[in-house]
């Protein structure tokens, strides 16, 4: 029986696992038995998580420190998921006067930051990037991760749900558990840019608790939809499709305190 049987907190247990995971997994080298990564972090992280519901811990107090806990634990045991330390530093956001932007901002497209530190500083409150770029990787390991469950076997996503014939043959490979079979098709076959503009650093995601003065004065700027993303995570997607920068006098005027 599932010690946690409040559907919130499954959620943010299973969107936290799965984000770890995918970062787990995506720092690993070829050749690295992902499935091993994987039921490693899910069953210390269902343990974890029980022990914490147990004491009656928010759910969304326990699940980043929990993550922190299995990261360390999996690079102890699986030594080669530990990241390699890059040999240049990651593009990092251009200084905007007045605004601070957290969290996930390496590679993400030059004017979305721009727009994000401005909003930051109108509101004098920090932004956090909960997911930005991802590898190729990251994706699709989110895809496979989460393919039954908010992404509807694949009908979730706009690209996939065009292409009846991919989607049905990686639907294939998740119901046998082919989790290579799955990445290897879409190695070949996906339109990555199309599949997510996050793969280009055209989209960042923003928790569903930030401002909602924030997240109303960002879509005057940027295409925002709200939904799930790949990784399982309840958010505020905002991405390049629509952009107005520089930002307006006449915007910024309709922006509510």
């Amino acid at each position: 029986m599932d010690p946690t049987p409040d559907p919130r907190a499954l959620e943010i247990r299973d969107a936290a696992c799965a984000a770890m995971i995918a970062e787990l997994c995506d720092a690993a080298p070829d050749g690295t038995d992902l499935g091993a990564i994987e039921t490693f972090v899910r069953g210390l992280f269902a343990s974890l998580f029980a022990a914490s519901q147990q004491k009656r811990e928010p759910p969304e107090v326990a699940a980043p420190k929990i993550a922190r806990i299995v990261a360390r634990r999996a690079r102890q045991k699986f030594p080669a998921a530990a990241p390699t330390a890059p040999t240049t530093a990651p593009p990092a956001a251009p200084p905007q006067p007045g605004g601070t932007i957290t969290g996930k901002t390496a590679g993400i497209d030059r004017k979305i930051l721009a727009i994000l530190t401005e909003v930051s500083g109108f509101y004098a409150a920090p932004i956090a990037i909960l997911s930005g770029q991802r590898s190729r990787r990251a994706q699709a390991l989110a895809l496979y991760t989460n393919w039954q469950s908010h992404l509807r076997r694949g009908k979730d996503n706009a690209w996939l749900a065009r292409k009846e014939a991919l989607r049905l043959q990686l639907d294939e490979r998740k119901q046998e558990k082919d989790r290579d079979g799955f990445i290897a098709l879409l190695e070949a076959k996906a339109d990555w840019p199309a599949l997510s503009r996050h793969l280009t650093g055209d989209e960042v995601d923003l928790a569903v608790t930030t401002d909602p003065n924030i997240i109303a004065a960002l879509a005057t700027c940027l295409n925002h939809r709200q939904g799930r993303n790949s990784e399982g995570a309840r958010c505020h997607h905002f991405d390049n499709s629509k952009t107005l920068w520089p930002i307006p006098n006449s915007t910024r005027a309709r922006w509510k305190r």
